[in-house]
């Protein structure tokens, strides 16, 4: 997901909801998996009520659960002090003027009211209160049992789909369900960890085109001027994810690239539009990380213009632009990390927005070149490491994220940081070994969930299994944890001499920071007077003090740490000592 704020293989399959070590403050209802979703979803011109009609179909994987809780919002009785972490209120008034809600008090009015509840026919006692729907369940769960739940519900969402017109005046719906607002207009377990597949059918006027996640299974013209619009996502996404769109909309198809479909849906206003570099750009990305990565994991991918949200969001198979593309490389590498990838809790945000980032900023390299690339990473450090120097308590893994609607709360770190981690990570393995840690990972958690210390124990695996790996990285709990658990940056204070007798450079380094040491393996660049290049010099800044030192025929012209910045984070000065 690229916002505002960061302008700085299984079909089928069900994953079950299990408690991690560190986790955010969801509360998660353990012992059973949410395998499918299917919402047939009616919308009108007349009014913005939306009328949803659904199956969930759940797996118990424990004896004895005697009722299933969902998310899903209740009507909103009385305006109240607004609370922009809520994810049940409307922050911002929707562009409509059809419905409640759109007054002077944005979200009174709005939510959804059940209708009715059953399970194989039979009526389910239920209460739907505090925005938690909680079904009785007809007799007591039994372990490997299954169980579908017809739901029936409606109501003007307060967010999480935009109802409304866009800038060319045509009234359109679009999914805005980030982070955990799909409750709004969907019955979900609506958290990162709880994945499903789902299927969508909309019923609407005939004249709007509809897209979702997955592959179009059934288009069907009904009377009265409407048409149905099946889509089918056979890959288990978590709600948030779960994307719509109803417009006016022209469909370019382009070329497929790996036997994938590729897409751009536009207004029709802007049919017109060059479209050749979207479509190479597009295509030179998914080349890149499926080399890179690992396969692809979905149906399709489409670039939707969208309404209703800012920047992009990384929908599964289905992207949505607020704007233009140029958050394309972003966006994409997402539906690897993310999407495919997925972070077992909101604690561990980073694995997807940080991947998102330094991803980007490969696929700069590999397309415009390492100069670009290093601009590019120097201009993210420089605003992560202010961040972390302003809030030195804040960590790039959140320490058990009370509110899942502050997962971005320190966005700088999250997205920058992140992706600083994995140049670090990346300086400290070596390319080789990097890359087939990051290939391990992904084919390890593909289609399920990951959490940091999945990740390390792939880029462990991956050191033990190449000759070339230090020994000393077999073991990377020291590196998680300083750069993932721990607030600030380290701040380096060095001076250099050179001893002319001896023919030696001498350096001495202070780590001055607060947050105890780090262990910084780096480099030491030497410029020579009359010598075209650099000497490189290895070392390890790993103690309060650090004194070393290095043959050298001459006196240096100019010496410097980390000339590759491999270690962004690094806040580091040194001088001749005089």
């Amino acid at each position: 997901m690229m916002r505002t704020m960061m302008s700085l293989l299984m079909a089928g399959a069900s994953l079950a909801i299990a408690p991690p070590a560190m986790a955010d403050r969801y509360p998660l209802q353990h012992g059973l998996q949410v395998r499918d979703y299917a919402f047939d979803i009616a919308l009108s011109e007349e009014s913005d009520d939306i009328r949803v009609n659904e199956t969930v179909e759940v797996s118990f994987l424990a004896d004895g659960l005697k009722a299933i809780d969902l998310d899903l919002c209740n009507v909103v009785a009385a305006s109240a002090k607004p609370d922009p972490l809520e994810p049940c209120e409307a922050t911002e008034r929707q562009n409509t003027d059809l419905g409640p809600g759109s007054g002077p008090v944005p979200g009174v009015g709005r939510g959804m009211t059940m209708i009715s509840a059953t399970a194989g026919g039979t009526p389910l006692r239920f209460t739907h209160i505090g925005n938690r729907l909680h079904l009785t369940l007809p007799q007591p769960s039994r372990k490997g049992g299954r169980l579908a739940i017809d739901l029936a519900y409606h109501g003007v969402p307060a967010a999480g789909l935009f109802i409304g017109k866009n800038k060319y005046g045509d009234r359109v719906f679009f999914s805005d369900s980030w982070p955990n607002r799909a409750r709004n207009w969907l019955a979900t377990v609506d958290h990162i960890s709880a994945k499903a597949t789902k299927t969508v059918t909309v019923t609407a006027p005939s004249h709007y085109q509809v897209i979702s996640n997955g592959l179009e299974t059934r288009v069907a013209d009904l009377p009265g001027g409407l048409r149905a619009t099946t889509w089918r996502e056979a890959v288990p996404i978590p709600s948030w994810q779960f994307s719509l769109g109803v417009a006016p909309m022209t469909v370019t198809r382009f070329d497929q690239v790996r036997g994938v479909d590729f897409a751009a849906w536009l207004a029709p206003q802007n049919q017109a539009a060059d479209l050749s570099q979207a479509e190479a750009t597009s295509r030179a990305a998914f080349d890149f990380y499926s080399d890179y990565i690992g396969p692809y994991a979905f149906e399709k991918l489409a670039h939707v213009d969208a309404t209703g949200g800012r920047g992009a969001m990384e929908l599964a198979t289905s992207i949505f632009y607020f704007g233009d593309f140029r958050a394309m490389a972003h966006e994409m590498a997402h539906q690897w990390f993310g999407n495919a990838v997925t972070e077992a809790t909101w604690d561990d945000v980073w694995l997807s927005e940080g991947f998102a980032t330094y991803f980007d900023l490969l696929f700069t390299e590999h397309s415009r070149g390492h100069d670009t690339f290093l601009t590019s990473l120097r201009r993210g450090r420089d605003g992560a490491v202010k961040y972390a120097l302003a809030h030195p308590d804040s960590t790039v893994v959140h320490r058990d994220l009370a509110r899942d609607s502050e997962v971005l709360g320190n966005a700088p770190q999250i997205y920058a940081g992140g992706a600083m981690v994995l140049r670090t990570l990346n300086g400290v393995l070596g390319d080789r070994v990097f890359r087939a840690g990051i290939r391990s990972y992904y084919a390890r958690h593909v289609n399920g969930l990951a959490t940091s210390d999945d990740l390390r124990l792939a880029m462990e695996d991956a050191c033990r299994a190449d000759s070339g790996c230090e020994s000393e990285n077999n073991d990377l709990t020291w590196f998680f944890d300083q750069w993932l658990r721990r607030g600030g940056v380290p701040q380096v204070q060095g001076t250099w001499r050179y001893d002319p007798t001896r023919k030696v450079l001498e350096v001495a380094f202070t780590q001055t920071q607060k947050q105890g040491l780090y262990r910084l393996p780096t480099e030491l660049a030497v410029s020579l007077p009359g010598v075209a290049g650099e000497r490189r010099f290895k070392l390890v800044i790993d103690a309060p003090n650090t004194k070393l030192a290095f043959r050298l025929d001459a006196a240096p012209q100019d010496v410097a740490l980390d000339p590759d910045t491999w270690t962004p984070m690094l806040k580091a000065d040194v001088t001749q000592a005089r």
